[in-house]
């Protein structure tokens, strides 16, 4: 295992994409006859999907359509042309986004309170409307692949009125990291999670060489400039002499010295997060163990990133990480985990999993320390695609300049200190970058 140390290094500009990549409406067409097809499969006579404007990746990925303020529900039943029911305010926004043929039905309940609800029928009829009878078995696709039932109760209730059947969850015919449709990235989706990671990562990049004492959360957080992207979640940002959740927006705190401080930023299809320690390399006395902790941290994910590959079992890269890891914390959450167009999709990463890591993956290193004792904060995390040979030509060939990013992120990596196989494509632009003394950035992790 290699020895981690704290050094001045530095971290040469990656340019950004310039235009947000646009997926084509061809690639839309493909995924619902690959829905279909795991439709019919499965058994389902029908698909319903859900969506709200926290929940709404799996219709997104289908349509490119997402609500804005309400709900919709996309209706594809077998041999019919689908219905995407909407609300008022989305009513002329769908069929502008939308890049499958469909047809639109106002529900007006999906409308915020207070608006006009005397337009549109009850759900019951527009789902017969849809297509929907007596005796179709119905798959239901929210955000969780689970035994249970997560999309709101009356809208269980009415499929269930028009079909005579309880609906079934089917959300891993899309989100399951063993056969899901999701599970894997088109040389498209990558170029667009390419963009958000390499935006996502220039913020955080921006954020750690801007801070200064004194510097409030919400000031610091003008660094996370999205351009307008659709965020994945909330921005992050946290400064204190104990941070015991990272998931807190930004407010007044302040940047003191010998204080911790973290931060995340997520757009649809990447996010970046750091954590570490608000002081100078002549830094005070530790008392926090935290040196320990993140040198020991360092170590489990230089493991974890040299055991990623096409075919690795995502078991062995969970044990690779686990082994290595010291008695003194414990995992927050999986190490590591699938993103897509939300923030978490699934998570192979499990002890024992058998699972093999595939081409067109789209993996989050997401490696989150919980200290047993002290209040150390340390934190990285970073976005990356796995590619075959096959896969990695049809990038070239579709956006060379993505791909001289990623070469310029590879020689980063190596130059500190990381083995990676040939498949590992880092879309971060500050990729296992680790700032150990956040007063002064120009020191960082190296190992050897």
């Amino acid at each position: 295992m290699p020895e981690v140390n704290f050094v001045p290094h530095p971290i040469p500009p990656i340019e950004q994409p310039r235009e947000i990549p646009l997926l084509p409406a061809e690639l839309f067409q493909q995924r619902y006859l690959r829905l279909e097809a795991a439709r019919e499969k499965a058994g389902y006579d029908a698909l319903i999907i859900y969506a709200d404007r926290e929940h709404a990746a799996n219709l997104g990925w289908l349509t490119d359509f997402t609500p804005r303020f309400e709900e919709a529900l996309w209706v594809q039943v077998g041999g019919q042309t689908p219905t995407l029911l909407v609300g008022n305010e989305c009513l002329h926004l769908a069929p502008a986004l939308c890049k499958l043929e469909a047809r639109y039905a106002l529900y007006q309940e999906f409308s915020l309170p207070g608006q006009d609800r005397s337009q549109s029928p009850g759900l019951a009829t527009l789902l017969r409307q849809a297509g929907l009878g007596r005796g179709l078995q119905v798959g239901l696709i929210g955000w969780k692949p689970m035994p249970n039932l997560e999309v709101p109760h009356w809208i269980v209730q009415a499929i269930e009125e028009v079909t005579g059947q309880v609906p079934q969850n089917a959300n891993a015919l899309l989100m399951s990291p063993e056969n899901g449709l999701r599970r894997t990235l088109e040389p498209e989706q990558i170029r667009f999670a390419e963009y958000a990671s390499a935006l996502s990562s220039e913020g955080v990049r921006r954020w750690v060489f801007a801070l200064r004492e004194g510097q409030s959360e919400l000031e610091s957080a003008k660094s996370l400039v999205s351009y307008g992207l659709e965020l994945s979640c909330h921005p992050m940002v946290n400064f204190g002499p104990h941070i015991p959740s990272g998931l807190k927006s930004p407010r007044n705190q302040r940047v003191e010295e010998g204080f911790y401080a973290q931060v995340a930023f997520g757009l649809v299809g990447g996010l970046t997060c750091r954590a570490g320690w608000l002081v100078r390399s002549s830094h005070p006395k530790d008392a926090d163990g935290y040196l320990e902790l993140a040198r020991n941290y360092l170590q489990v994910v230089w493991a974890w990133y040299a055991t990623l590959g096409i075919g690795v079992e995502a078991g062995k890269a969970y044990q690779a990480a686990a082994t290595v890891k010291g008695s003194g914390w414990d995992f927050a959450l999986n190490p590591g985990h699938l993103i897509h167009l939300e923030e978490w999709l699934e998570s192979p990463f499990k002890p024992g999993a058998t699972l093999p890591l595939e081409s067109g993956m789209a993996i989050q290193q997401d490696i989150i320390p919980l200290p047993k004792h002290g209040r150390a904060v340390v934190n990285m995390e970073d976005g990356l695609v796995l590619a075959d040979r096959t896969l990695r030509a049809r990038l070239w060939q579709l956006d060379p300049s993505l791909m001289q990013r990623v070469e310029q992120r590879q020689q980063l990596m190596e130059t500190l200190g990381y083995q990676l196989s040939e498949d590992v494509l880092p879309l971060s632009n500050i990729q296992g970058v680790f700032f150990p003394f956040l007063l002064e950035p120009s020191y960082v992790a190296c190992f050897k």
